[in-house]
């Protein structure tokens, strides 16, 4: 019997444009990427959409792209979109309920009780990402999953992943502007991408999962299948490539040494050698480049960017038996596993979301880009089963949007983009002389 396939749409929302991918998700849960597109954008900023409108025009206008480049039939009208951004963290928040005389706890109560938290949780400019349960006490005695049981009093522990309110609200002006199409599934950026390169195992018994985005860094620490701690950096690759750009070269020549040549520690080049490259200055010589100078150029500012995550790091060390995984596109910088080695003490491998691929699948939507859009499309597709299960027919559109906000466990139902070189036409190459 055919597998049936659904066919869904991520977003992701970075600080130098907007990438979309169109899927498709078998009923064993392996994804078939259709196609993916990608518009630069300036109007995005530490994860908040600073130009509605403007974002708005591009969104549409990537969505009518993939539309013709997935060869869907249907017009696009549902998405979705993970969260984050600077600023983004955990609070520790309880909420008590004490009732009149020992009764039933039931599931009611247990979700009033997390909606409450949202309510409750009072700081001006921040609003709620996801409520997270940790653990529940009835009349004192602790349990996991309270209903059914019998108490007069009840105390819920969570985790509050809390952020700034104009990453939701500018998000939700932007999609306002754009006809039939609205976002009805919005997961945490951290969730998409730790589902995608980490195991049930892995988050069960703890590790640390970093990804290192054009923008910013965000650090996700799991144990015992829960969000622990949450870091986002305002410090990404571009912050690199922008470094190393001041020494008098182009952008693209920069962002192309960095991708061809760039190292994160000086200490791991064995055989040096220049670099020449076209000055950013027409007429003027050529830049030439140590490839260890750019290397300290690289270890300056990763040390700047990771220094408050590996503190966090260096706290929960002994709560990391599955060590460090690093994906995103800054991942792919050259020795990134030995600087985390080096720099923290704690065994690290690269995420690796192939798994979750279909064998037919582009190879290129391996690289360490999309692990944040697999997820997403992962989430989604469960989230969407879900609700085809829990709703009757004919009425899963309308629902999904009311119940979006709804909390969603990522591992109670699943089981275990490209980087861009530049063109040709950017002089770089290796001199003949040695250092």
């Amino acid at each position: 019997m055919a597998k049936e396939l659904k066919q869904l749409v991520a977003l992701e929302f970075a600080g130098t444009g907007i990438r979309a991918i169109a899927a498709e998700v078998s009923d064993d849960n392996l994804i078939r990427i259709l196609s993916d597109e990608h518009r630069k954008a300036d109007g995005i900023k530490n994860g908040i959409v600073s130009q509605p409108s403007g974002t708005a025009f591009n969104v549409g206008a990537l969505l009518k792209e993939l539309h013709n480049s997935a060869g869907m039939h249907q017009p696009i009208r549902y998405i979705s979109a993970a969260v984050g951004g600077k600023g983004m963290k955990i609070v520790p928040f309880t909420i008590e309920r004490s009732l009149r005389k020992r009764q039933l706890i039931t599931a009611e109560l247990i979700d009033e009780m997390a909606m409450a938290c949202e309510k409750e949780y009072m700081q001006e400019g921040m609003d709620v990402y996801d409520v997270i349960p940790l653990r529940y006490l009835v009349d004192d005695e602790e349990m996991e999953k309270p209903e059914g049981e019998k108490g007069n009093h009840v105390v819920g522990e969570y985790h509050l992943v809390v952020g700034n309110k104009l990453i939701r609200t500018q998000l939700q002006k932007c999609m306002e502007r754009i006809v039939h199409t609205d976002i009805n599934y919005m997961p945490l950026a951290a969730e998409a991408f730790s589902v995608a390169v980490s195991s049930l195992e892995e988050r069960e018994e703890g590790c640390a999962i970093i990804s290192f985005g054009e923008s910013s860094t965000t650090l996700a620490i799991y144990r015992e299948s829960i969000l622990q701690q949450l870091m986002v950096v305002p410090l990404g690759g571009q912050h690199i490539t922008r470094d190393i750009e001041e020494t008098g070269i182009s952008y693209e020549s920069a962002e192309k040494l960095k991708c061809l040549k760039g190292v994160c520690m000086q200490q791991l080049i064995e055989r040096p050698v220049n670099i020449k490259i076209s000055s950013r200055t027409p007429g003027d010589a050529p830049i030439v480049l140590s490839d260890r100078f750019v290397a300290l150029i690289i270890e300056a500012r990763l040390d700047e960017m990771m220094e408050p995550l590996f503190d966090e790091l260096k706290i929960r060390q002994d709560e990391l038996p599955h060590g460090i995984i690093i994906t995103g596109g800054g991942s792919r910088l050259g020795r990134l596993k030995e600087y985390m080695e080096a720099r923290t003490g704690i065994r690290t491998r690269p995420g690796d979301h192939s798994v979750l691929l279909t064998k037919d699948t582009e190879s290129r939507y391996h690289a360490p880009e999309y692990s944040q859009l697999i997820g997403t499309i992962l989430l989604a597709s469960s989230y969407r089963n879900e609700e085809i299960q829990q709703l009757p027919t004919g009425k899963v559109e309308s629902e999904a949007k009311k119940k979006s906000g709804r909390r969603k466990f990522f591992g109670d139902s699943i089981t275990q983009g490209i980087f861009r070189f530049f063109e040709d036409d950017t002089s770089l190459q290796e001199s003949e002389e040695q250092i």
